[in-house]
């Protein structure tokens, strides 16, 4: 029996050695594949529509790579490990090492320790760079439309106004097209308690050029004798003046926000009784934000076992392997995702579903092949 510490930090090295370059070569080849089969179509019709050059393009494409690449770490991972794994098998390694006395399960600890470290590195990116690239975009695209159509156009309004450090108000909205919001919903808070003063809820709300005018709906105000509800057919809202192209570059989706500002939003919604519809949506992107980063490491625990099924016997075995699974596992975040927007499961557990899934089918086949 192998009990040497030297001797399994030597077996931990071979490991490392064997998984990086595979690794790093599944890294910038989903990258590229991204790019071709993500990436270049909308940015080419969006460069083709509006007759912007090619440093707009590249501008474009760059900004955009950060939301992408953190999917493909955990894409990464399971390649680097079903090749590493499947060579390592293929020389019989494996068989030795397991017959020394070193078991399956301790073999996988060095790609484990390599996964936590990508998924925390995934986290950051997704947590500090990719909601700013993600902002920068939106705003470049909403001048570009601003000064080619001399129109403003944003999905899902998002908006938080803050005045000497306080949030104001609260403005969410299905869509922004020109100067007309549609199906909003206007929150104003106290700057001292933080408390919702009012609540409006409209159909559709238009910009004057100084103001906005609210059409067909109801104003609830929070007083301490209680809730009073007012409907109009017109309201407005003098010291709520901020332009539509305002809105449009300073709206952000929930992939332009940080957990941090994810959490706090939502916090607001909460308190203002927002539609639960609309909280959910917040709710279930929020969540994800934690479980995708950490894919890399349930991709690891269902690699290491196929990785070493006798039939695999080649790298295209490997290859094939993993995109099946990224499939897989894409078909589960899209069906999880519906079901916490929907309120089918709650968005907490949505987000893990396709973890989960990955960790039961891996710790079984690993039980499997550990015998």
């Amino acid at each position: 029996m192998l009990e040497s510490a030297a001797v399994l930090k030597r077996v931990d090295r071979l490991v490392m050695v064997e998984l990086i370059p595979p690794f790093l070569f599944a890294l910038f080849a989903f990258i590229i594949l991204i790019m071709g089969a993500a990436l270049l179509k909308p940015l080419l019709s969006f460069l083709i529509r509006y007759g912007v050059g090619a440093d707009v393009f590249f501008a474009m494409l760059f900004l955009s790579l950060p939301q992408w690449i953190v999917f493909t770490f955990p894409m990464a991972m399971l390649t680097g490990t079903l090749l590493a794994v499947g060579r390592l098998s293929g020389e019989a390694e494996i068989t030795a090492l397991r017959s020394a006395g070193v078991s399956l399960y301790r073999i996988t600890w060095p790609i484990l320790y390599f996964a936590l470290v990508l998924a925390l590195a995934t986290f950051i990116l997704n947590e500090w760079i990719a909601p700013y690239t993600n902002h920068q975009l939106e705003v470049l695209k909403q001048r570009i439309i601003r000064e080619k159509t001399g129109e403003v156009k944003e999905a899902k309004v998002s908006l938080p106004f803050y005045r000497k450090g306080y949030l104001s108000y609260l403005l969410v909205a299905d869509s922004l097209e020109g100067e007309t919001l549609e199906n909003l919903n206007l929150l104003s808070f106290d700057p001292q308690t933080r408390e919702t003063t009012w609540h409006l809820s409209a159909h559709t709300s238009s910009w004057t050029g100084q103001e906005w005018k609210f059409y067909d709906g109801k104003v609830y105000n929070f007083l301490e004798e209680g809730v009073v509800t007012t409907r109009f057919r017109e309201w407005n809202v003098p010291e709520f003046d901020l332009s539509p192209a305002t809105i449009a570059e300073q709206s952000k989706d929930p992939m332009e926000l940080s957990v941090f500002d994810l959490r706090r939003l939502i916090h607001y919604q909460q308190e203002a009784g927002l539609d639960v519809s609309i909280i959910r949506r917040f709710q279930t992107d929020y969540y994800f934000k934690f479980s995708i980063p950490f894919a890399s490491l349930f991709f690891v625990l269902i690699g290491v076992p196929l990785a070493i099924i006798p039939q695999r016997a080649s790298t295209s075995m490997g290859l094939g392997f993993s995109l099946l699974i990224v499939l897989g596992y894409f078909f589960l975040y899209t069906v999880a995702v519906q079901m916490g927007r929907g309120g089918v499961v709650d968005p907490a557990f949505a987000a893990w579903i396709p973890n989960l899934s990955v960790f039961v089918v891996g710790l079984g086949l690993l039980r499997v092949r550990n015998r």
